[in-house]
């Protein structure tokens, strides 16, 4: 009977302690007026982009991941559009850490160029499933496996969160003589074989963008290879190219420098200053098409919890300033697919694109 009465006496106290202290103790769990209002909240299943009115952290409670850095891989060079993007993700997913939004310990990139994306995503795939490799991806991961018959290829992956669509253009030289696509298109036809255009490496998108434009145009150029975005707007600028063709985020600094000019779109341009610029449906060619993805991948087999934590904090990521002006500046469109929605996203992308590249002759 003393040990009854002792319990009970044991939570009489705990509920007075409770009315009448509860300020001192909740001023590091969160619950404070000092929290940010901005949190929005994990739902799990929705795949739309999350409120802005939730003051809870949006990591599940049943992992403390992450306790480290996150290792994230990606496939071409550093100022690539992909690296830009990682790096976009982690100044964003950091400053929501610094106002007590989510758990994040940053991403250290991994640039890992080289056999036409293969290294990267073996890499990736071979990982362990625990979170701590992640893989950043864009349509490459589709169409690169297609062209170069890869072991490796987006089924080999998690579908964590394919997130954006990145817009891509057709560029030349500042001091180019070229000041439409047209007269480009022109100077092709005029002299086969003689303009050299970026278009990534057999089997990246801007390759197969380059060769869409070759059959559609009847022109014959020459399309160099370069690992990264990054490279090709350098070779670019140095006057070693007639033309490029890359995402706008890759080319938007440059052009608004004046060492490049964008001549033309293959999907609408949303950027003030380059609404104008004509897509390939504007110029009567609308059977090209070419919509490039990105997302973030990782290891089949990480555990559901650790998933739920980073398609949360991805969702969170979505209302953070610092996110929306890298949106906003690049020109990009937000579009929500996670999991098996992913998958199958990709999956589609992957059969039109075994069309495109039977039709070229790829």
């Amino acid at each position: 009977m003393k040990k009854y009465m002792a319990i009970v006496l044991a939570l009489v106290m705990v509920l007075s302690l409770t009315a009448c202290g509860g300020s001192g103790s909740n001023a590091s769990s969160g619950g404070n007026e000092s929290a940010p209002a901005a949190a929005p909240a994990d739902s799990g299943s929705t795949q739309s982009a999350p409120s802005n009115t939730e003051t809870a952290p949006v990591e599940a409670p049943k992992t403390d991941y992450p306790t480290k850095p996150v290792e994230v891989v990606y496939h071409s060079s550093v100022g690539s559009g992909g690296d830009i993007m990682i790096r976009a993700f982690d100044q964003s997913l950091t400053n929501l850490a610094k106002a007590g939004v989510i758990n994040h310990k940053g991403w250290t990139v991994n640039n890992m160029p080289g056999g036409s994306g293969a290294i990267a995503w073996t890499y990736t795939a071979d990982a362990e499933p625990d979170g701590y490799t992640l893989l950043g991806v864009s349509s490459t991961i589709l169409t690169s496996p297609l062209m170069n018959q890869m072991d490796v290829n987006y089924e080999s992956f998690e579908p964590i969160a394919i997130l954006l669509i990145d817009p891509m253009v057709i560029a030349v030289p500042g001091s180019s003589p070229y000041n439409t696509f047209e007269e480009l298109v022109e100077a092709a036809k005029a002299a086969p074989g003689t303009q050299s255009w970026a278009g990534g490496v057999a089997g990246e998108l801007g390759f197969v963008a380059g060769m869409q434009v070759e059959k559609s145009f009847g022109i014959d150029i020459n399309l160099v290879p370069f690992e990264g975005g990054g490279d090709a707007a350098a070779s670019l600028m140095g006057g070693h190219l007639d033309a490029a063709i890359g995402e706008f985020a890759e080319l938007s600094e440059a052009a608004a420098a004046g060492s490049i000019k964008i001549l033309a779109a293959f999907n609408p341009l949303t950027v003030e200053g380059y609404t104008d610029t004509p897509t390939m449906a504007d110029l009567g060619h609308d059977d090209i098409k070419v919509t490039k993805i990105r997302g973030i991948l990782g290891p089949k087999g990480i555990p559901e919890d650790v998933l739920e934590v980073i398609r949360g904090q991805l969702k969170a990521m979505l209302d953070e300033e610092s996110f929306k002006e890298y949106v906003a500046a690049n020109g990009l469109i937000v579009e929500w697919h996670e999991g098996e929605d992913a998958m199958n996203l990709m999956a589609a992308q992957t059969e039109m694109l075994k069309a495109s590249l039977a039709e070229v002759g790829g």
